[in-house]
């Protein structure tokens, strides 16, 4: 399956993911259970006083700060703003969890172990730091601890981003070999989401991995018709298209690869009549 789907520290967004073998449009699941941390977090019924608010908003803007370095590649810069922010808040939970993920990047992974499990330390059932520790040991391949993570972070009540979490749930069960379980994750995902087009693609891909090329065709008919269709979409679509005997929508995904993705690795192998092409799809 393809896609990266750690929640930022504090920033929500969606882009298009699909099973780890391609990227259609690629996908950062998003959503930060907060922004400025609840009172909640930091007590029962705790009031923020003038000074800790000034505290608050300074580190925000350091995260804000390593955010854009991330998101740029400048992992080491990121990291000074998240120390900064730490020296000032040595309990900021979404801290940790950006650590977290420039640690990752810089493939230092003990240390990014380390920043989630003290995220967790600090607020056990803080649901971006299970996601995000949950896609980090899917990405170990440490699928039964991962499951776990996911598991606690639908569990937690009035959870914001279910539908995420889900996807990734399903990601890492399609990886783990429980093709079934995968199954249902993302459907349960897609109850929640129907118009969510890394649902629906992922979804296809397990249906066709299981033998389910019509019920495939359904799912991945959704996303090929609306505004999220990309080269890689189209692509499966044509493969499973073609699977299920359907002459009529293999064709009409063809022409609209080559016409809207002509200098595309899947344009140029659909004119060549490729479709057996491991290179462009190994799922």
């Amino acid at each position: 399956m393809f896609l990266n789907l750690c929640a930022r520290s504090h920033v929500s967004a969606w882009r298009v993911a699909v099973l780890g073998l391609l990227m259609a449009g690629a996908a950062l699941l998003g959503g930060c259970a907060t922004q400025t941390q609840r009172a909640a977090e930091m007590g029962s019924g705790a009031t923020l006083s003038t000074q800790q608010t000034d505290v608050l908003k300074r580190v925000q803007l350091r995260l804000e700060l390593a955010e854009g370095y991330y998101q740029r590649g400048q992992f080491t810069v990121a990291l000074e703003e998240v120390n900064k922010a730490l020296a000032e808040k040595s309990d900021f939970v979404p801290a940790y969890t950006m650590r977290a993920l420039i640690y990752t990047a810089l493939n230092d992974t003990a240390k990014a172990e380390a920043n989630y499990r003290e995220a967790l330390r600090l607020s056990p059932d803080n649901p971006d730091a299970l996601h995000n520790y949950g896609w980090f040991l899917c990405q170990q391949r440490r699928y039964p601890d991962s499951f776990v993570q996911f598991n606690k972070a639908l569990a937690i009540q009035n959870y914001r981003y279910p539908v995420r979490t889900y996807l990734a749930l399903g990601v890492c069960q399609y990886r783990a070999g429980d093709l079934a379980a995968s199954e249902g994750t993302l459907k349960k995902g897609f109850a929640l989401d129907p118009g969510n087009p890394a649902l629906s693609t992922n979804l296809a891909v397990v249906l066709d991995r299981m033998g389910k090329p019509k019920e495939a065709l359904f799912y991945i008919a959704r996303v090929n018709s609306g505004q999220y269709a990309s080269a890689q979409s189209l692509w499966v679509g044509i493969l499973i298209a073609r699977k299920a005997g359907n002459a009529m929508d293999a064709a009409l995904w063809t022409n609209q690869l080559v016409q809207r993705f002509p200098d595309s690795r899947e344009a140029i192998a659909a004119q060549q009549g490729k479709f057996d092409d491991s290179a462009l799809l190994n799922y």
